[in-house]
């Protein structure tokens, strides 16, 4: 085969190229790095890889200290609006009293007849607790848990709320401006564990509650069986303000005070016997005129409870007024009332009772209260001693 000029000339130059690169192939071979340079340059690069890993663990490290601390201010500000939330409070009473009872005797005193603190907490937008110690004069001498219960809602934001625990269950009005209880509340105060479920729209509040209580039908199980409803309303003005309710419980006998009076009964019970009650509350500029009643909705056994030789159908009443003003730049209050129950004697309970008290501010949160209560007792046809008897008390209150 014959190759013509300029395939001749085409090959040449290939050639001749390809001879021209074998110097600089020969070259970068020479270049090769020898065993002691890459020894070299493998530990110059543990070097750098050393020291990168020595900066990504200083990272981290200040990494992790920066999150402790975080965590230690984010627990610091929870300790911290959790003890803001915390409200802390109480109350000590001192009292000095002297008094005839029914059958002619006379008893004086001297006692603290009142501790009680309280702890309030809001722990969040819609869940709050309330926990109460008391310590009373009763003549045990024992500090109790008065109250302690939590309440899920607010209604600020919801009308719906649920509350869980022991308290006093919305049966009766006992706000006074007198030294003593009404004769209300010692009919009527029912302390349990409870459940209660509640919705509040437009000043009015609807509650209902459940409990297992401290009374027993004979033969009954040790179940929840009690319950009650109450309803309330409640107003302010500019002027004055009204409040109104009344309240239903399906059994009376849970009271404090015909639970006590029941005494082996309570356990034994033959039926249930329920109770109604209705309190109001009205006050105009410095006045205010409180009133309530409550009763059984039938009587009692015989055998349980009696008046007059037959059961009892136990009630109470009371009607208060009270006069709020300034003395000197101190606030002073005067009230007066008037009480009564009727087939209420085996509960140790006076047919009628009087009074007056005056309270003065005479410093900040602390307040002297001077009560008299002029008390008389069933007629001696209805079982009592048709006497009269009283109570002169002066008390020193502190709170905080």
């Amino acid at each position: 085969m014959v190759l013509t000029s300029m395939a001749l000339v085409r090959r040449t130059a290939v050639v001749g190229a390809m001879l021209a690169t074998l110097p600089f192939q020969v070259q970068a071979a020479d270049r090769s790095p020898t065993a002691a340079q890459l020894l070299s340059m493998i530990q110059t690069q543990q070097k750098q890889l050393d020291a990168l890993k020595a900066e990504l663990l200083k990272a981290k490290g200040q990494a992790d200290a920066a999150s402790a601390i975080a965590e230690k201010a984010k627990q610091a500000s929870s300790a911290a609006n959790l003890i803001n939330s915390v409200k802390i409070g109480g109350a000590i009473e001192v009292e000095a009293t002297h008094g005839e009872d029914f059958a002619g005797a006379d008893t004086s005193d001297f006692a603290l007849a009142t501790t009680a603190l309280y702890f309030d907490a809001n722990l969040a937008d819609l869940v709050s607790t309330h926990v109460q110690i008391l310590y009373e004069d009763d003549g045990n001498e024992t500090i109790t848990l008065d109250d302690a219960f939590v309440t899920l809602g607010n209604t600020e934001k919801y009308p719906f709320y649920l509350q869980a625990g022991r308290w006093a269950v919305p049966f009766g009005g006992f706000d006074t401006d007198m030294g003593s209880d009404p004769l209300t509340l010692d009919l009527g105060e029912t302390k349990e564990s409870s459940v209660l479920v509640g919705v509040a729209v437009n000043n009015i509040t609807f509650e209902g509650y459940i409990y297992n209580g401290d009374t027993q039908k004979a033969g009954g199980d040790d179940e929840i069986d009690q319950m009650g409803i109450a309803v309330s309303y409640g107003v302010e003005t500019t002027d004055g303000s009204v409040e109104l309710g009344a309240g239903y419980i399906h059994n009376i006998a849970d009271t404090n005070g015909l639970t006590d009076g029941l005494g082996a009964a309570a356990s034994t019970l033959d039926r249930y016997v329920g109770g109604v009650e209705g309190h109001v509350a009205v006050g105009y500029q410095n006045m205010t005129i409180r009133g309530g009643y409550m009763t059984a909705t039938k009587a009692f056994r015989a055998g349980e409870l009696a008046f007059n030789g037959v059961g009892a159908e136990p009630k109470a009443w009371n009607l208060e007024t009270a006069y709020a003003s300034d003395l000197n730049g101190s606030d002073v209050t005067f009230a007066a009332t008037v009480q009564g129950t009727d087939e209420a004697l085996a509960l140790g309970l006076p047919k009628l009772r009087y009074g007056a008290a005056v309270t003065l501010g005479i410093l900040e949160h602390t307040a002297i209260t001077a009560e008299y209560l002029h008390d008389e007792d069933y007629s001696v046809g209805d079982g009592g001693t048709g006497n009269n008897g009283h109570t002169a008390t002066l008390k020193l209150a502190v709170e905080f």
